[in-house]
Protein backbone atom coordinates (compact mmCIF):
# COMPACT_ATOMS: atom_id res chain seq x y z
CA UNK A 1 0.00 0.00 0.00
CA UNK A 2 2.46 2.51 0.86
CA UNK A 3 4.40 2.11 -2.60
CA UNK A 4 1.28 1.99 -4.43
CA UNK A 5 0.52 6.02 -2.85
CA UNK A 6 3.97 6.96 -3.38
CA UNK A 7 3.71 6.07 -6.89
CA UNK A 8 -0.01 7.71 -6.84
CA UNK A 9 1.49 10.93 -5.31
CA UNK A 10 4.66 11.27 -7.73
CA UNK A 11 1.95 10.75 -10.73
CA UNK A 12 -0.49 13.61 -9.35
CA UNK A 13 3.00 15.42 -8.57
CA UNK A 14 4.53 14.58 -11.99
CA UNK A 15 1.09 15.78 -14.01
CA UNK A 16 0.23 18.96 -12.41
CA UNK A 17 3.77 19.93 -13.29
CA UNK A 18 3.63 18.90 -16.64
CA UNK A 19 -0.08 20.74 -17.45
CA UNK A 20 1.56 23.76 -16.02
CA UNK A 21 4.29 23.33 -18.52
CA UNK A 22 2.12 23.13 -21.22
CA UNK A 23 -0.23 25.86 -20.61
CA UNK A 24 2.20 28.34 -20.35
CA UNK A 25 3.90 26.76 -23.70
CA UNK A 26 0.27 27.24 -25.15
CA UNK A 27 -0.46 30.66 -23.84
CA UNK A 28 3.20 31.86 -25.17
CA UNK A 29 2.17 30.97 -28.18
CA UNK A 30 -1.34 31.91 -28.74
CA UNK A 31 0.19 35.51 -27.07
CA UNK A 32 2.50 35.28 -30.93
CA UNK A 33 -0.23 34.18 -32.88
CA UNK A 34 -2.52 37.92 -31.98
CA UNK A 35 0.56 39.41 -32.08
CA UNK A 36 1.54 38.40 -35.62
CA UNK A 37 -2.18 38.42 -36.89
CA UNK A 38 -2.54 42.07 -35.35
CA UNK A 39 0.67 43.26 -36.94
CA UNK A 40 -0.32 42.25 -40.79
CA UNK A 41 -4.35 42.29 -40.67
CA UNK A 42 -4.39 46.01 -40.33
CA UNK A 43 -1.78 47.55 -42.21
CA UNK A 44 -2.71 44.94 -45.45
CA UNK A 45 -6.42 46.17 -45.60
CA UNK A 46 -5.58 49.66 -45.54
CA UNK A 47 -2.94 49.54 -48.52
CA UNK A 48 -5.10 47.71 -50.61
CA UNK A 49 -8.27 49.50 -49.89
CA UNK A 50 -6.13 52.70 -50.62
CA UNK A 51 -5.04 51.24 -53.97
CA UNK A 52 -8.89 50.43 -54.96
CA UNK A 53 -9.56 53.99 -54.50
CA UNK A 54 -6.82 55.27 -56.20
CA UNK A 55 -7.66 53.23 -59.34
CA UNK A 56 -10.72 54.60 -59.29
CA UNK A 57 -10.52 58.15 -58.94
CA UNK A 58 -8.01 57.72 -61.76
CA UNK A 59 -10.68 56.04 -64.08
CA UNK A 60 -12.93 58.80 -62.58
CA UNK A 61 -10.72 61.83 -63.78
CA UNK A 62 -10.09 59.56 -67.09
CA UNK A 63 -14.02 58.95 -67.91
CA UNK A 64 -14.63 63.00 -67.01
CA UNK A 65 -11.63 64.01 -69.63
CA UNK A 66 -13.08 61.47 -72.29
CA UNK A 67 -16.67 62.93 -71.76
CA UNK A 68 -15.38 66.28 -72.26
CA UNK A 69 -13.46 65.21 -75.34
CA UNK A 70 -16.21 63.76 -77.29
CA UNK A 71 -17.25 60.33 -75.81
CA UNK A 72 -20.35 58.91 -75.47
CA UNK A 73 -21.97 61.01 -72.78
CA UNK A 74 -24.71 58.68 -71.33
CA UNK A 75 -22.63 55.59 -70.89
CA UNK A 76 -19.40 57.01 -69.90
CA UNK A 77 -21.67 59.01 -67.29
CA UNK A 78 -23.19 55.65 -65.64
CA UNK A 79 -20.03 54.57 -65.71
CA UNK A 80 -18.82 57.95 -63.81
CA UNK A 81 -21.49 57.54 -61.11
CA UNK A 82 -20.89 53.71 -60.62
CA UNK A 83 -17.07 54.11 -59.95
CA UNK A 84 -18.15 57.12 -57.28
CA UNK A 85 -20.28 54.52 -55.25
CA UNK A 86 -17.55 51.90 -55.44
CA UNK A 87 -15.16 54.79 -53.92
CA UNK A 88 -17.78 55.75 -51.25
CA UNK A 89 -17.97 51.51 -50.37
CA UNK A 90 -13.88 51.31 -50.22
CA UNK A 91 -13.94 54.45 -48.00
CA UNK A 92 -16.59 52.83 -45.52
CA UNK A 93 -14.38 49.58 -45.60
CA UNK A 94 -11.39 51.74 -44.97
CA UNK A 95 -12.83 53.26 -42.22
CA UNK A 96 -13.96 49.85 -40.36
CA UNK A 97 -10.55 49.19 -40.37
CA UNK A 98 -9.11 51.87 -38.83
CA UNK A 99 -7.65 51.74 -35.14
CA UNK A 100 -6.52 54.83 -33.92
CA UNK A 101 -7.30 58.40 -33.96
CA UNK A 102 -5.05 59.49 -36.31
CA UNK A 103 -5.95 56.51 -38.82
CA UNK A 104 -9.46 57.82 -38.74
CA UNK A 105 -8.28 61.33 -39.49
CA UNK A 106 -5.94 60.38 -42.03
CA UNK A 107 -8.72 58.78 -43.68
CA UNK A 108 -11.19 61.29 -42.72
CA UNK A 109 -9.21 63.53 -44.73
CA UNK A 110 -8.90 61.85 -47.99
CA UNK A 111 -12.35 60.95 -48.09
CA UNK A 112 -13.20 64.87 -48.17
CA UNK A 113 -10.44 65.38 -50.93
CA UNK A 114 -11.36 62.67 -53.04
CA UNK A 115 -15.55 63.63 -52.69
CA UNK A 116 -14.33 67.05 -53.94
CA UNK A 117 -12.92 65.69 -56.40
CA UNK A 118 -15.41 63.56 -57.66
CA UNK A 119 -18.08 65.84 -57.06
CA UNK A 120 -16.41 68.40 -59.38
CA UNK A 121 -16.47 65.90 -61.95
CA UNK A 122 -19.71 65.17 -61.32
CA UNK A 123 -21.05 68.70 -61.49
CA UNK A 124 -19.51 69.54 -64.69
CA UNK A 125 -21.07 66.35 -65.70
CA UNK A 126 -24.54 68.01 -65.42
CA UNK A 127 -23.17 71.48 -66.49
CA UNK A 128 -22.09 69.98 -70.35
CA UNK A 129 -24.85 67.92 -70.66
CA UNK A 130 -26.61 69.79 -73.03
CA UNK A 131 -22.93 71.32 -74.69
CA UNK A 132 -22.53 69.96 -78.38
CA UNK A 133 -19.16 67.58 -78.49
CA UNK A 134 -17.64 70.50 -80.20
CA UNK A 135 -17.78 73.00 -78.24
CA UNK A 136 -16.80 70.91 -74.54
CA UNK A 137 -13.12 71.27 -75.31
CA UNK A 138 -13.19 74.68 -74.08
CA UNK A 139 -14.91 73.44 -70.84
CA UNK A 140 -11.92 70.36 -70.85
CA UNK A 141 -9.49 73.31 -70.24
CA UNK A 142 -11.61 75.24 -67.13
CA UNK A 143 -12.24 71.37 -65.80
CA UNK A 144 -8.33 70.76 -65.71
CA UNK A 145 -7.63 74.43 -63.98
CA UNK A 146 -9.86 73.94 -61.01
CA UNK A 147 -9.84 69.57 -61.25
CA UNK A 148 -6.02 68.54 -61.51
CA UNK A 149 -5.17 70.87 -57.78
CA UNK A 150 -8.32 69.17 -56.47
CA UNK A 151 -6.94 65.62 -57.91
CA UNK A 152 -3.12 66.05 -56.95
CA UNK A 153 -4.46 66.40 -52.70
CA UNK A 154 -6.19 63.35 -53.12
CA UNK A 155 -3.19 61.51 -54.36
CA UNK A 156 -1.51 63.37 -51.38
CA UNK A 157 -3.85 62.17 -49.04
CA UNK A 158 -3.66 58.37 -50.04
CA UNK A 159 -0.08 58.67 -49.67
CA UNK A 160 -0.38 60.14 -46.62
CA UNK A 161 -2.34 56.91 -45.82
CA UNK A 162 0.24 54.73 -47.09
CA UNK A 163 3.18 56.43 -45.07
CA UNK A 164 0.94 55.92 -42.50
CA UNK A 165 0.20 52.16 -42.82
CA UNK A 166 4.11 51.94 -43.49
CA UNK A 167 4.90 53.57 -39.98
CA UNK A 168 2.20 51.84 -38.12
CA UNK A 169 3.65 48.29 -39.75
CA UNK A 170 7.07 49.26 -38.37
CA UNK A 171 5.71 49.81 -34.69
CA UNK A 172 4.14 46.45 -35.03
CA UNK A 173 6.92 44.60 -35.49
CA UNK A 174 8.61 46.34 -32.67
CA UNK A 175 5.59 45.52 -30.54
CA UNK A 176 5.91 41.84 -32.13
CA UNK A 177 9.37 42.21 -30.89
CA UNK A 178 8.86 43.20 -27.55
CA UNK A 179 5.47 40.30 -27.31
CA UNK A 180 8.34 37.61 -28.09
CA UNK A 181 10.91 38.45 -25.27
CA UNK A 182 7.77 39.25 -22.76
CA UNK A 183 6.59 35.34 -23.54
CA UNK A 184 9.99 34.13 -23.68
CA UNK A 185 10.31 35.65 -20.02
CA UNK A 186 7.26 34.26 -18.60
CA UNK A 187 8.27 31.11 -20.24
CA UNK A 188 11.36 30.56 -18.37
CA UNK A 189 10.73 32.05 -15.27
CA UNK A 190 7.84 29.18 -15.10
CA UNK A 191 10.03 27.09 -16.36
CA UNK A 192 12.41 28.06 -13.25
CA UNK A 193 9.55 27.85 -10.79
CA UNK A 194 7.99 24.77 -11.88
CA UNK A 195 11.40 22.85 -11.94
CA UNK A 196 11.95 24.28 -8.58
CA UNK A 197 8.87 22.58 -7.08
CA UNK A 198 9.61 19.44 -8.90
CA UNK A 199 13.14 19.30 -7.11
CA UNK A 200 11.46 20.13 -3.80
CA UNK A 201 8.70 17.14 -3.94
CA UNK A 202 11.46 14.91 -5.83
CA UNK A 203 14.01 15.64 -2.51
CA UNK A 204 10.54 15.14 0.00
CA UNK A 205 10.27 11.78 -1.92
CA UNK A 206 13.50 10.44 -1.81
CA UNK A 207 13.17 11.04 2.10
CA UNK A 208 10.88 8.62 2.21
CA UNK A 209 11.46 6.22 -0.46
CA UNK A 210 15.69 6.59 -1.15
CA UNK A 211 16.03 3.33 -3.49
CA UNK A 212 13.71 3.37 -5.14
CA UNK A 213 13.40 7.83 -6.16
CA UNK A 214 16.29 7.14 -7.61
CA UNK A 215 14.99 4.94 -10.22
CA UNK A 216 11.57 6.49 -10.86
CA UNK A 217 13.32 9.98 -11.19
CA UNK A 218 15.19 8.93 -13.86
CA UNK A 219 12.60 7.11 -15.63
CA UNK A 220 10.66 10.40 -14.60
CA UNK A 221 12.64 12.68 -16.16
CA UNK A 222 12.91 10.51 -19.16
CA UNK A 223 8.95 11.04 -19.75
CA UNK A 224 9.18 13.95 -19.01
CA UNK A 225 11.34 15.16 -21.69
CA UNK A 226 9.92 12.82 -24.15
CA UNK A 227 6.89 14.16 -23.89
CA UNK A 228 8.12 18.01 -23.50
CA UNK A 229 9.71 17.76 -26.77
CA UNK A 230 6.75 16.27 -28.61
CA UNK A 231 4.53 19.11 -27.28
CA UNK A 232 7.05 21.47 -28.63
CA UNK A 233 7.36 19.85 -32.09
CA UNK A 234 3.35 19.56 -32.24
CA UNK A 235 3.40 23.64 -31.39
CA UNK A 236 6.16 24.33 -33.53
CA UNK A 237 4.29 22.47 -36.91
CA UNK A 238 0.93 23.78 -36.06
CA UNK A 239 2.37 27.37 -35.64
CA UNK A 240 4.83 27.10 -38.93
CA UNK A 241 1.41 25.85 -40.96
CA UNK A 242 -0.34 28.71 -39.80
CA UNK A 243 2.35 30.93 -41.00
CA UNK A 244 2.60 29.46 -43.98
CA UNK A 245 -1.47 30.04 -44.55
CA UNK A 246 -0.82 33.84 -43.72
CA UNK A 247 1.75 34.33 -46.38
CA UNK A 248 0.32 32.09 -48.93
CA UNK A 249 -2.96 34.70 -48.58
CA UNK A 250 -0.63 37.26 -48.76
CA UNK A 251 1.54 36.20 -51.66
CA UNK A 252 -1.87 36.08 -53.81
CA UNK A 253 -3.19 39.32 -52.63
CA UNK A 254 0.16 41.14 -53.77
CA UNK A 255 0.08 39.41 -56.86
CA UNK A 256 -3.46 40.20 -57.57
CA UNK A 257 -2.48 43.88 -56.84
CA UNK A 258 0.89 43.65 -58.54
CA UNK A 259 -1.24 42.88 -61.95
CA UNK A 260 -4.06 45.48 -61.89
CA UNK A 261 -0.75 47.72 -61.17
CA UNK A 262 0.74 46.52 -64.31
CA UNK A 263 -3.06 47.28 -65.79
CA UNK A 264 -3.43 50.27 -64.76
CA UNK A 265 -0.22 51.30 -66.11
CA UNK A 266 -0.96 50.18 -69.68
CA UNK A 267 -4.13 51.81 -69.52
CA UNK A 268 -2.78 55.36 -67.96
CA UNK A 269 -0.57 55.37 -70.92
CA UNK A 270 -2.96 54.09 -73.08
CA UNK A 271 -5.17 57.69 -71.97
CA UNK A 272 -2.08 60.02 -72.49
CA UNK A 273 -1.72 58.53 -75.84
CA UNK A 274 -5.21 58.83 -77.10
CA UNK A 275 -5.11 62.20 -78.55
CA UNK A 276 -2.06 61.43 -81.03
CA UNK A 277 -3.45 58.02 -81.78
CA UNK A 278 -6.62 59.94 -82.25
CA UNK A 279 -5.13 62.43 -85.21
CA UNK A 280 -2.60 59.21 -86.34
CA UNK A 281 -6.59 57.60 -87.58
CA UNK A 282 -8.16 60.66 -88.65
CA UNK A 283 -5.87 61.24 -91.25
CA UNK A 284 -6.03 58.11 -92.98
CA UNK A 285 -9.81 58.31 -92.50
CA UNK A 286 -9.53 61.50 -94.39
CA UNK A 287 -7.69 60.22 -97.26
CA UNK A 288 -10.38 57.39 -97.55
CA UNK A 289 -13.01 59.91 -97.65
CA UNK A 290 -11.41 61.92 -100.31
CA UNK A 291 -10.41 59.02 -102.62
CA UNK A 292 -13.78 57.31 -102.35
CA UNK A 293 -15.63 60.71 -103.66
CA UNK A 294 -12.66 60.49 -106.51
CA UNK A 295 -13.53 57.06 -107.39
CA UNK A 296 -16.89 57.87 -107.34
CA UNK A 297 -16.16 60.88 -109.78
CA UNK A 298 -14.04 58.88 -111.74
CA UNK A 299 -16.59 56.33 -112.76
CA UNK A 300 -19.06 58.45 -113.63
CA UNK A 301 -16.64 59.75 -116.43
CA UNK A 302 -15.41 56.53 -117.05
CA UNK A 303 -12.36 56.43 -116.45
CA UNK A 304 -11.40 53.18 -114.84
CA UNK A 305 -7.99 52.77 -114.36
CA UNK A 306 -8.03 55.97 -112.03
CA UNK A 307 -10.61 54.77 -110.31
CA UNK A 308 -8.89 51.73 -109.60
CA UNK A 309 -6.16 53.37 -108.24
CA UNK A 310 -8.09 55.42 -106.02
CA UNK A 311 -9.71 52.20 -104.72
CA UNK A 312 -6.10 50.49 -104.64
CA UNK A 313 -5.15 54.03 -101.97
CA UNK A 314 -8.61 53.72 -100.19
CA UNK A 315 -7.20 49.68 -99.22
CA UNK A 316 -3.56 50.72 -97.81
CA UNK A 317 -5.40 53.34 -95.84
CA UNK A 318 -7.54 50.98 -93.77
CA UNK A 319 -4.79 48.96 -93.83
CA UNK A 320 -2.86 51.55 -92.01
CA UNK A 321 -5.96 52.08 -89.74
CA UNK A 322 -6.25 48.35 -88.64
CA UNK A 323 -2.60 48.43 -88.00
CA UNK A 324 -2.32 51.30 -85.37
CA UNK A 325 -5.61 49.87 -83.90
CA UNK A 326 -4.63 46.15 -83.71
CA UNK A 327 -1.57 47.69 -81.86
CA UNK A 328 -3.27 49.32 -79.44
CA UNK A 329 -5.56 46.16 -78.76
CA UNK A 330 -2.41 43.91 -77.90
CA UNK A 331 -1.19 46.41 -75.58
CA UNK A 332 -4.21 46.96 -74.07
CA UNK A 333 -4.92 43.42 -73.26
CA UNK A 334 -4.56 42.24 -69.44
CA UNK A 335 -2.78 38.50 -69.46
CA UNK A 336 -0.88 36.94 -67.09
CA UNK A 337 2.87 36.79 -67.38
CA UNK A 338 3.92 34.14 -69.31
CA UNK A 339 7.79 33.84 -70.40
CA UNK A 340 8.52 32.85 -74.02
CA UNK A 341 11.30 33.52 -76.47
CA UNK A 342 10.02 37.52 -77.88
CA UNK A 343 11.29 38.46 -80.93
CA UNK A 344 13.24 41.50 -80.14
CA UNK A 345 12.61 43.47 -83.58
CA UNK A 346 9.03 43.13 -83.41
CA UNK A 347 8.66 44.15 -79.73
CA UNK A 348 10.93 47.07 -80.48
CA UNK A 349 8.94 47.86 -83.55
CA UNK A 350 4.98 47.53 -81.75
CA UNK A 351 6.41 49.64 -79.60
CA UNK A 352 7.84 52.38 -81.59
CA UNK A 353 4.25 52.26 -83.68
CA UNK A 354 2.21 52.89 -80.37
CA UNK A 355 4.47 56.13 -79.64
CA UNK A 356 4.68 57.07 -83.31
CA UNK A 357 1.90 60.19 -82.69
CA UNK A 358 3.73 61.92 -80.03
CA UNK A 359 6.82 61.22 -81.80
CA UNK A 360 5.42 62.70 -84.76
CA UNK A 361 3.30 65.67 -82.97
CA UNK A 362 7.03 66.76 -81.46
CA UNK A 363 8.83 66.10 -84.84
CA UNK A 364 11.73 64.06 -82.89
CA UNK A 365 14.26 61.11 -84.21
CA UNK A 366 13.47 58.23 -83.41
CA UNK A 367 16.42 56.27 -83.78
CA UNK A 368 16.72 52.54 -83.98
CA UNK A 369 20.50 51.19 -84.36
CA UNK A 370 20.41 47.89 -86.56
CA UNK A 371 21.00 44.39 -84.56
CA UNK A 372 20.91 40.87 -85.57
CA UNK A 373 16.78 40.24 -85.96
CA UNK A 374 16.67 36.91 -85.02
CA UNK A 375 18.04 38.35 -81.48
CA UNK A 376 15.11 36.68 -78.71
CA UNK A 377 14.62 37.12 -75.01
CA UNK A 378 13.04 35.13 -72.52
CA UNK A 379 9.72 37.78 -71.09
CA UNK A 380 6.16 38.31 -71.61
CA UNK A 381 5.68 39.74 -74.93
CA UNK A 382 2.99 42.38 -73.94
CA UNK A 383 4.28 43.38 -70.62
CA UNK A 384 7.99 43.64 -72.02
CA UNK A 385 6.34 46.32 -74.40
CA UNK A 386 4.74 47.95 -72.13
CA UNK A 387 8.07 48.90 -70.37
CA UNK A 388 9.49 49.94 -74.00
CA UNK A 389 6.77 52.23 -74.61
CA UNK A 390 6.90 53.83 -70.37
CA UNK A 391 10.59 54.09 -71.77
CA UNK A 392 9.88 55.52 -74.67
CA UNK A 393 7.31 57.93 -73.49
CA UNK A 394 9.66 59.19 -70.59
CA UNK A 395 12.62 60.27 -73.41
CA UNK A 396 9.97 61.89 -75.78
CA UNK A 397 8.82 63.80 -72.56
CA UNK A 398 12.30 64.45 -71.71
CA UNK A 399 13.11 66.01 -75.10
CA UNK A 400 10.32 68.16 -75.56
CA UNK A 401 11.60 70.71 -74.85
CA UNK A 402 14.97 70.74 -76.76
CA UNK A 403 16.32 71.97 -79.99
CA UNK A 404 18.01 68.39 -80.54
CA UNK A 405 15.18 66.11 -79.96
CA UNK A 406 16.93 62.70 -80.95
CA UNK A 407 16.89 59.24 -78.65
CA UNK A 408 18.62 56.07 -79.61
CA UNK A 409 17.61 52.61 -79.29
CA UNK A 410 20.85 50.34 -79.11
CA UNK A 411 20.11 46.40 -78.71
CA UNK A 412 23.58 44.12 -77.97
CA UNK A 413 24.24 40.81 -77.12
CA UNK A 414 26.16 40.09 -74.35
CA UNK A 415 26.11 35.85 -74.17
CA UNK A 416 23.87 34.95 -72.32
CA UNK A 417 22.32 37.94 -72.37
CA UNK A 418 20.58 41.07 -74.08
CA UNK A 419 21.33 44.85 -73.35
CA UNK A 420 18.33 47.52 -74.64
CA UNK A 421 19.47 50.91 -73.96
CA UNK A 422 17.70 53.62 -74.48
CA UNK A 423 19.09 57.25 -74.87
CA UNK A 424 17.65 60.55 -75.48
CA UNK A 425 19.71 64.08 -75.80
CA UNK A 426 17.28 65.77 -72.77
CA UNK A 427 18.45 67.56 -69.65
CA UNK A 428 19.05 63.91 -67.86
CA UNK A 429 17.95 62.86 -64.36
CA UNK A 430 18.76 64.88 -60.90
CA UNK A 431 21.65 62.97 -59.14
CA UNK A 432 19.68 63.40 -55.75
CA UNK A 433 16.61 61.53 -57.80
CA UNK A 434 18.33 58.78 -59.05
CA UNK A 435 18.50 56.71 -56.15
CA UNK A 436 14.96 56.88 -55.77
CA UNK A 437 13.48 56.81 -59.38
CA UNK A 438 11.96 53.33 -59.35
CA UNK A 439 9.85 53.91 -56.04
CA UNK A 440 6.16 54.55 -56.03
CA UNK A 441 5.27 57.94 -56.63
CA UNK A 442 8.25 59.53 -57.60
CA UNK A 443 8.45 61.60 -60.60
CA UNK A 444 9.91 64.26 -62.44
CA UNK A 445 8.31 65.69 -65.00
CA UNK A 446 5.78 68.93 -63.68
CA UNK A 447 2.59 68.48 -61.35
CA UNK A 448 -0.33 66.73 -63.29
CA UNK A 449 2.28 65.41 -66.18
CA UNK A 450 2.61 61.97 -64.15
CA UNK A 451 1.97 60.10 -61.06
CA UNK A 452 5.27 58.42 -60.75
CA UNK A 453 4.08 54.37 -61.41
CA UNK A 454 5.51 53.92 -64.82
CA UNK A 455 9.02 53.33 -63.89
CA UNK A 456 8.06 51.70 -60.83
CA UNK A 457 5.93 49.46 -62.62
CA UNK A 458 8.50 49.03 -65.64
CA UNK A 459 11.07 47.80 -62.69
CA UNK A 460 8.77 45.44 -60.87
CA UNK A 461 7.98 43.61 -64.62
CA UNK A 462 11.36 43.38 -65.87
CA UNK A 463 12.78 42.01 -62.13
CA UNK A 464 9.78 39.44 -62.61
CA UNK A 465 10.86 38.66 -65.28
CA UNK A 466 14.52 37.44 -63.79
CA UNK A 467 16.14 40.59 -65.99
CA UNK A 468 17.50 44.24 -64.42
CA UNK A 469 16.47 47.73 -65.52
CA UNK A 470 18.70 50.61 -64.73
CA UNK A 471 19.41 54.60 -65.15
CA UNK A 472 21.86 56.71 -65.29
CA UNK A 473 23.03 60.43 -66.80
CA UNK A 474 24.77 59.29 -69.82
CA UNK A 475 28.24 60.97 -70.18
CA UNK A 476 27.12 63.05 -73.81
CA UNK A 477 24.53 64.39 -71.44
CA UNK A 478 20.85 63.37 -71.39
CA UNK A 479 19.23 59.95 -69.71
CA UNK A 480 20.12 56.50 -70.27
CA UNK A 481 18.15 53.30 -69.56
CA UNK A 482 19.21 50.15 -69.80
CA UNK A 483 17.55 47.01 -69.62
CA UNK A 484 19.12 43.43 -69.14
CA UNK A 485 17.21 40.07 -70.10
CA UNK A 486 18.19 36.79 -70.56
CA UNK A 487 18.92 35.88 -74.15
CA UNK A 488 16.24 32.89 -75.85
CA UNK A 489 18.53 30.55 -77.70
CA UNK A 490 16.56 27.15 -78.56
CA UNK A 491 12.96 28.18 -77.97
CA UNK A 492 12.68 26.18 -74.80
CA UNK A 493 13.01 27.38 -70.96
Amino acid sequence: MSINRNIAFLGGVTITFVTLAAVVALWGVYSLNGAFVSLHQHEITTKIETIKIFRDVNYVSRLTRNIMLGSDYDDDRQELQKTAHTITESFNKLTKSTRSAKDRKLVEQAKVDTEAFVGNCLERMEWIKDTPVSQRYSAYKGYRIEATPLAMKARASFKAIIQNADLRFEMGNKQFEKTILQTLTIIAIAGILIAALFHLSIRGYKKRRMEEAALRKAHEKLEHKIAERTAELVVTNNTLVEKIKVLKTTENILRESRDNAVQAGKLAVLGQMSAGVSHEINQPLTAVHTFTDNAINYLELGRVPEALANLEDISRMTDRIGSIVSEITVFSRKSPAEKQAVNMIDAINHACTLVEPQRCQLDALLDVRPFQETLQVWADGVRFEQVLVNLLRNSLDAVSAQSDKRITVTVTRREPEVYIVINDTGTGIAEEVIPHLFESFVTTKPSGQGLGLGLAISHMIITELGGKLTARNSDAGGAEFTIVLEEAGDGQL
